[in-house]
């Protein structure tokens, strides 16, 4: 099994869509990192993660309330990633997680 676990940020408010008769929840979480580059500086990088959260109609809405800008969060899911092409014709991937643990951390 493949797991990923992230401690991060949450982008913007989550929104809940309606995929057949289950409801998802999708939001993005900004995690960042620290390392120290060549010249023994240190920088600070931000890796962006799609999460999507399936859940019942009644948890979905309930759970989307917190999930707002701001909010630190820890979770744990499945991980994936898709290929897309920008708009200036370039293409780019993108990391998701199909979340299977959530933990509001403030």
């Amino acid at each position: 099994m493949l797991k990923l676990i992230l401690n991060g940020t949450v982008g913007k408010d989550a929104e809940v869509k309606t995929v057949g008769e289950r409801k998802v929840i999708n939001f993005d979480v900004a995690v960042s990192m620290d390392y120290k580059n060549a010249q023994g500086e240190k920088v600070e990088r931000t890796e962006w993660v799609r999460a999507a959260m399936w859940r019942s109609e009644r948890q979905s809405t309930k759970v989307a309330e917190f999930l707002k800008k701001g909010q630190k969060v820890l979770l744990e899911g499945v991980p994936g990633s898709e290929g897309y092409q920008s708009k200036d014709g370039t293409v780019k991937s993108t990391i998701h997680v199909n979340v299977k643990e959530l933990e509001l951390l403030n």
